[in-house]
C-alpha cells in the first residue's frame, strides 16, 4: 500500500477531467465505491433490489427477499423476520462473512449476533445493493461471502407520508408509517412501525418496535446529515423439534408447532445517530460520517423441567466509528481515473454477564468484557483504459486491537495486535452496447468475534488468528431489448477459517477449506403484461485437508451448504391497477449441523416453496393479499444432528400456509 499510493496520487491529480460515471437513467449505486456510481461500469458483480421491487415480492421479510437472488441462501431458528443469511456457501458462519451495511454503516456486531433485520422499517427503503464476493477493499471486516447495502429514502422538498396497515395468520398484525416534510434547505424523513405476532409455534410471540429518522440540511458548499434510530424487540423462543428414532420420537410430524422450551425468552433495545457531510470539490468529493451504535440484549434459558442448568446473558455492545473518505477525479496519461481513498476508525465495546437467572445477574458466574480498536486506510482508483474497458485495483490495511477478559475470572484475559489487509483487481470489458465481460480477484478476511474467542462453557479466552479468502471470479453479463442474462463462475480458498468444531468442542482456526460454484440469473418482459425472473446456484462448499478428533475431512462437505437453489419468479399486470407476482423457490439437500464428517445416515430434505401476492391500486390506496407456502410444504431450515446417538435429530420447522392482507395509503 505505501508503495501503491503514491502512484495512485499522481496518477489522479495532473489534469482534473469530467467525473467517469455520466448518469442517463440508469440505476444509481454506491455500494462499489462509497460514492454515486453505475452498475453497468463496475467490474464486480453488483445487482440492484429496487423499491419497486421490494414492494412486488411475495417475501414477507428482507432476508426472504434477499434469498430470491442468486448466491444467498438462509436459515431461521427463532420463528422471526430475522433469517441468517449465507452469501456463498459458508454455512453456520455465514451472517459473519455476509457483510450488511445501512447507508455504508455496518450493521454486523463483534459478537455472534445475526443481523436484526426487523429494526430496518421497510417503507424507509429506497433500494438493496448486492455485491458478491467484494466489498473487502473498503469495508474491511466480514466480506468475504459479499456485501450487503440497505439505502434508505432520502427526505424531499415538500410534505407527503405513507401509512400501511397488515393483518396476517398466527395472530399477525402491523402498522407502518412514514412521513416526509421537507423545505428548500432542509427536510426531514421519519419511519416507524410496531409488528406483533404469536408466530406459528408456541411460546414464539415476537414484539418489534422500530423508527429511522434522516434529516437533510444544506449550509453553503455543505450538504449535512445527521441520521438517527431506535428499535426494541421482546420475543419468546419455543426451541427444537426433537426425532429420535431409537425411542419412536418424531416431533415435526406430531406436534411442529410445540416448544421444547416453554419459558425461554430473548430482549432487545437498539439506538444509532450518525452525523454525516458531503461537499463537492473542485478535484472531486469528500464525505465523512461519525456514527454511534449501542444495543442491549438479554436471553433466558431456564431448562425444562429441571432447573439445573438454566442460564441468563446480559449483554451491552456498542460502536463509535468515523469513517472519513476523499473522491479524486482526473486525467493522467489520456486515461480518465477516479480515485477513492479514506480511513476507518472504529471502537468496539463489549460487556456481557452471566448467570442462573435475572435474579442473581448481580453476583455473575462469568463477566466477559471485551474492546476492539480498529484503524484502516484504503484507497480504491478506477481506470477508463477505453471506452470498452474499466479496470479497477484497490487495497486495503487494516490495524486491529483486541482484548478480551473475563472479570470474574481474571487469569482469563488475552490481548492480541494483528494487521488482516486485503486487495481487489477488477476489470470489465464490453464487447458490444449488450455484452460484457467482468473479472476479479481478490482477497478478503474476517477477524473473531468475542464470542469466537470466548468459551461459555469453560470460562476461557483462546485468542485466533484472522480468517484469510483469495477470491477469484469471472462472469458475464447480456442486455437485451426486453431481457437480461448475467452468470458467473467463482473460486474461493480461505485459510485459518474461523469455525466451531464439534469434532473438538471448540471455536478453531481450520485447516484450509475452499468454496466454489456458478450463478446464473435473468430476467424477460413478455408484451407490457408479463415479466419473469430466474436464478439458479451451484455450490461447492469443501474442507481442503485436517484431521479433527482423529477424523480426517479432506473432501468432505461443510454443512448447512445446499448444493443447488433455484428460484422461478412472474409479475403478471392483470390490469392497469391490478398486478399478480409469484415466486418458486428450491432448496436442495444439505448436510446437518455437527455432521462435519458427513456420516450421519441422512441429510436435511430438500423443499419447494410457492409464494404469492395480489396487489391493486385505486388512487392513493394499495390493497394487497399474499399466500406464503402455498402448497403447504412441511420443511425445515436448519438440523442439527447428535454426535451420541444414531438417527437422532434436532430440527427448527417453518411456517405452513398462511395469509397476509394489508392496506395503505399514500399523500401528497
Amino acid at each position: 500500500m505505501k508503495r501503491l499510493l503514491p502512484g495512485l496520487l499522481a496518477l489522479s491529480f495532473p489534469a482534473f477531467g469530467e467525473e467517469i460515471p455520466v448518469f442517463n437513467g440508469n440505476e444509481v449505486i454506491v455500494t462499489a465505491t462509497r460514492f454515486p456510481s453505475r452498475p453497468d461500469i463496475s467490474p464486480f458483480n453488483v445487482i440492484v433490489i429496487t423499491r419497486e421491487d421490494i414492494a412486488r415480492s411475495p417475501a414477507r421479510s428482507l432476508p426472504e427477499l434477499l434469498m430470491e437472488q442468486a448466491g444467498i441462501s438462509g436459515r431461521n431458528t427463532t420463528g422471526t423476520p430475522d433469517w441468517s443469511i449465507d452469501m456463498r456457501g459458508f454455512g453456520m458462519t455465514g451472517n459473519q462473512n455476509t457483510l450488511v451495511l445501512l447507508d455504508g454503516q455496518r450493521l454486523n456486531d463483534i459478537d455472534q449476533s445475526t443481523v436484526k433485520w426487523s429494526a430496518i422499517p421497510v417503507g424507509a427503503i429506497e433500494r438493496i445493493e448486492i455485491m458478491r464476493n467484494s466489498g473487502a477493499v473498503l469495508y474491511g471486516d466480514g466480506a468475504s461471502g459479499g456485501t450487503i447495502n440497505i439505502i434508505t429514502r432520502a427526505p424531499r422538498q415538500g410534505v407527503a407520508g405513507e401509512v400501511k396497515a397488515t393483518v396476517a395468520s398466527y395472530d399477525t398484525a402491523a402498522l407502518e408509517g412514514l412521513l416526509n416534510i421537507g423545505g428548500e434547505s432542509a427536510a426531514l424523513r421519519l419511519a416507524a412501525n410496531h409488528y406483533e405476532s404469536d408466530g406459528y409455534r408456541r411460546n414464539n410471540r415476537n414484539v418489534q418496535k422500530n423508527l429511522e429518522g434522516d434529516l437533510r440540511f444544506a449550509a453553503g458548499k455543505n450538504d449535512f446529515s445527521l441520521k438517527f434510530g431506535a428499535d426494541s424487540q421482546d420475543l419468546r423462543l419455543p426451541g427444537n423439534r426433537l426425532v429420535d428414532p431409537t425411542i419412536g420420537i418424531n416431533q415435526l410430524e406430531t406436534d411442529p408447532r410445540g416448544a421444547a422450551t416453554p419459558n425461554d425468552y430473548a430482549t432487545r433495545d437498539g439506538h444509532h445517530i450518525g452525523l454525516g457531510l458531503n461537499r463537492a470539490l473542485a478535484f472531486g468529493e469528500f464525505a465523512g460520517e461519525i456514527a454511534y451504535r449501542s444495543k442491549s440484549e438479554a436471553i433466558y434459558n431456564p431448562t425444562y423441567p429441571s432447573s439445573a442448568w438454566d442460564r441468563y446473558l446480559e449483554t451491552d455492545l456498542d460502536l463509535l466509528s468515523v469513517t472519513p473518505r476523499l473522491k479524486i477525479v482526473g486525467n493522467a496519461f489520456g486515461l480518465p481515473h477516479s480515485l477513492v481513498t479514506g480511513l476507518d476508525l472504529m471502537h468496539w465495546n463489549y460487556d456481557s454477564r452471566g448467570a442462573s437467572s435475572p435474579s442473581s445477574v448481580a453476583s455473575p458466574a462469568n463477566h466477559p468484557s471485551g474492546t476492539q480498536r480498529s484503524l484502516a486506510f484504503y484507497a480504491q482508483d478506477s481506470v477508463r483504459l477505453s471506452d470498452a474497458t474499466m479496470l479497477q485495483v484497490g487495497g486495503r490495511i487494516q490495524s486491529i486491537q483486541y482484548h478480551v477478559k473475563d472479570q470474574v475470572n481474571p487469569t482469563n484475559d488475552q490481548s492480541q495486535d494483528r494487521s488482516p489487509r486485503a486487495f481487489e483487481l477488477g476489470l470489465r470489458h464490453r464487447i458490444d452496447n449488450g455484452t460484457s465481460l467482468f473479472g476479479k480477484l481478490g482477497r478478503s478476511f474476517r477477524v473473531a468475534t468475542v464470542n469466537d474467542v470466548y468459551n461459555s462453557f469453560t470460562y476461557t479466552v483462546n485468542m485466533l488468528e484472522p480468517q484469510t479468502s483469495h477470491d477469484r471470479e469471472i462472469g458475464i453479463e447480456h442486455r437485451g431489448g426486453s431481457y437480461s442474462l448475467r452468470g458467473a463462475l467463482y473460486h474461493m480458498d480461505l485459510n485459518n477459517e474461523i469455525h466451531f468444531n464439534v469434532l473438538t468442542f471448540e471455536n478453531m482456526n481450520l485447516s484450509p477449506t475452499r468454496r466454489q460454484g456458478m450463478e446464473l440469473d435473468g430476467k424477460l418482459a413478455i408484451a407490457r403484461s408479463v415479466e419473469l425472473f430466474a436464478n439458479y446456484t451451484y455450490t461447492d462448499a469443501k474442507f481442503r485437508e485436517g484431521v479433527y478428533g482423529g477424523t480426517d475431512l479432506s473432501g468432505k462437505n461443510i454443512p448447512n451448504v445446499p448444493r443447488h437453489r433455484a428460484t422461478i419468479g412472474a409479475s403478471w399486470s392483470l390490469s392497469e391497477k391490478t398486478r399478480l407476482n409469484g415466486a418458486v423457490s428450491y432448496t436442495s439437500e444439505q448436510y446437518f449441523d455437527n455432521d462435519q464428517t458427513n456420516s450421519f445416515n441422512q441429510k436435511m430434505p430438500d423443499y419447494t416453496v410457492v409464494d404469492l401476492k395480489l396487489m391493486h391500486k385505486e388512487g392513493n390506496w394499495t390493497l394487497a393479499a399474499g399466500i406464503n407456502n402455498l402448497l403447504n410444504e412441511k420443511y425445515f431450515t436448519y438440523g442439527t444432528r447428535s454426535t451420541w446417538t444414531p438417527g437422532r435429530y434436532t430440527a427448527y420447522p417453518m411456517a405452513e400456509r398462511n395469509l397476509a392482507l394489508s392496506v395503505g395509503y399514500t399523500f401528497k
